[in-house]
């Protein structure tokens, strides 16, 4: 099983392959000692604030921690603990005055890319102007830990996620609320 450092090198070297990286966190939770690393993405050449952006996380439980710690000579018929790593992804689109379909979109990006399986979470913002909405588009896969540090599967991961991002941009680049991002600076 692969070091959690291995892993998140493996992300970070993958998705600097296809992304720009603007944040990487490692949180360790005080108690637990379970690692969580995450990576804030945008699409390549796009300027602050991002209108679409991505966050990749994965998390090691203590005990995933401690069985790379502790290496030991065990064969799968001893194991029976689930070992793989689950990398959990959020694309943010952007915020938008009179999308027209939001549902045709998330339809869209869910066949170009089934094996994502797309889930849609939408949050109104109730400000002291009028509300507005923030969109995120989230899927998971889970990478087997002999695939953990495969960088030809990561290459992939982050070329559909780039690819993801793209069409999301394409599609609402005519509907960003450029006011939002331009406003107090």
């Amino acid at each position: 099983m692969a070091r959690f450092e291995e892993v998140q090198m493996t992300i970070a070297e993958s998705a600097k392959n296809y992304l720009d990286i603007y944040n990487m966190q490692v949180l360790i939770e005080q108690f637990t000692l379970d690692r969580e690393g995450r990576f804030s993405l945008t699409l390549p050449n796009m300027e602050q604030p991002f209108p679409v952006s991505a966050t990749v996380s994965f998390v090691y439980d203590a005990f995933q921690t401690g069985m790379t710690l502790y290496e030991e000579n065990t064969t799968d018929e001893d194991s029976d603990v689930d070992t793989s790593v689950e990398l959990e992804f959020t694309v943010k689109l952007p915020i938008m005055k009179d999308y027209p379909d939001i549902e045709a979109l998330i339809d869209e990006v869910n066949e170009e890319y089934p094996d994502t399986e797309p889930i849609l979470t939408i949050r109104e913002i109730i400000g002291s102007d009028e509300p507005f909405k923030e969109y995120e588009i989230h899927y998971s896969y889970d990478i087997e830990p002999e695939d953990a540090t495969d960088n030809e599967l990561f290459d992939e991961i982050f070329q559909e996620l780039k690819e993801i991002m793209e069409l999301i941009y394409e599609r609402t680049e005519n509907y960003i609320d450029q006011s939002w991002y331009s406003g107090e600076e």
